[in-house]
């Protein structure tokens, strides 16, 4: 039982636990984000992660959310330290091997809902998930027990690997913070992006079915509802330049000698 204890005590805190949101890295950006027109693949990049970008105020046309600035990379070392326990080049790398090859969140969640389906709950109603979670697995925190509850159900039609996303969006999002951080080059920020964009979009079919794991995961992690952030996904569909309207198998290739924004000239009318 000690195993299951710590397994389910690990959906919400432990070292790698960290707040998903640069709240300190972006506090200070109070203007409406500017909407650049960018490559598509980079926009294709940063739509992994356009939703938390946009709740940290960011714009998600940019590499990492924010402008390269001095006072951007400040924050973003700040932020990466409160939040991920991010210092330097070294543990950012770390934290990225966490994330991809040694399991995130996403094993973590596996181990728990393999034990919760061995137990024979799939019979429960999702009220008697909850009373057995809280019972049998000594869950003290009534929304933890819920979200467990509910995830479920996500497990037996996704699978083992049901929140892939969460682990593999928040990577990509790293690697772009990393950037203004100034812990990788912008090079080795879009060539580890686009390393796992390809595992995404290899993994999924399309941005609603990424988009939906991804939630799940949030909702695995910080037994809370995801609504807020399905919400401005919708809302992000609908606007200029969004990325959900690029072609979910838009080819994700760089060329490094001519940099990522091959289309920019085609924007600004041969002007910049």
């Amino acid at each position: 039982m000690g195993v299951v204890l710590s397994l389910l005590a690990g959906c919400v805190s432990n070292s790698n636990n960290a707040s998903d949101l640069q709240q300190d890295a972006t506090a200070a950006v109070s203007q409406e984000p500017q909407q650049n027109k960018v490559s598509d693949v980079l926009l294709w990049i940063n739509g992994t992660y356009a939703v938390l970008t946009d709740i940290n105020g960011g714009d998600y046309t940019l590499l990492g959310g924010l402008e390269p600035t001095a006072t951007n990379k400040e924050r973003e070392i700040d932020a990466l330290e409160s939040s991920w326990g991010v210092t330097d080049r070294a543990s950012a790398d770390e934290t990225l091997v966490w994330l991809m090859e040694e399991g995130g969140h996403r094993e973590g969640y596996a181990e728990i809902m393999e034990m919760l389906d061995a137990d024979g709950i799939s019979d429960m109603t999702e009220d008697e998930r909850v009373a057995y979670i809280t019972s049998v697995y000594q869950v003290e925190d009534p929304d933890e027990a819920l979200y467990l509850a509910k995830a479920y159900p996500y497990y037996l039609e996704n699978g083992a690997g049901a929140i892939d996303a969460w682990d593999y969006c928040r990577a990509i999002s790293l690697a772009g913070w990393y950037y203004t951080a100034g812990y990788y080059t912008e090079e080795e920020s879009i060539e580890k992006s686009l390393e796992i964009a390809k595992i995404i979009q290899e993994r999924f079919s399309s941005w609603d079915e990424m988009m939906d794991s991804y939630l799940m995961g949030y909702e695995y992690w910080g037994s809370t509802s995801s609504s807020e952030r399905r919400a401005i996904y919708e809302d992000i569909k609908t606007r200029d330049n969004s990325p959900y309207s690029l072609d979910w198998n838009l080819p994700l290739e760089w060329d490094p000698v001519n940099g990522i924004p091959e289309k920019r000239l085609a924007f600004c009318g041969g002007m910049c």
